[in-house]
């Protein structure tokens, strides 16, 4: 049960990370890297982060339907985690 939860985490974590990077290639059609800087500079990037996060409800979707709930519950325990971190970039501007 307890690696349900950590494979829960896991993909909870990579899904926005690859939600990110679709965001980079396909909307900004740039780097990762340059599209980055450029949203640092424009005080964009927690509100970016926020909308890549937005992309984990695909697997709470899925993980629900399927009965999984330990793994859901790791997907919802990283969005909290994205969550903090958004808030902290948010509020101390780092």
């Amino acid at each position: 049960m307890k690696t349900n939860f950590i494979k829960g985490i896991f993909v909870g974590l990579l899904i926005p990370v690859a939600g990110f990077w679709f965001y980079c290639k396909l909307v900004l059609k740039s780097e990762v890297d340059v599209a980055y800087k450029e949203l640092l500079a424009g005080n964009l990037l927690t509100q970016v982060i926020a909308i890549a996060v937005l992309s984990n409800i695909l697997p709470l979707f899925v993980y629900n339907k399927r009965g999984e709930t330990e793994k859901l519950r790791g997907v919802v325990a990283a969005s909290i985690l994205y969550a903090f971190v958004i808030s902290v970039l948010f509020f101390f501007d780092i």
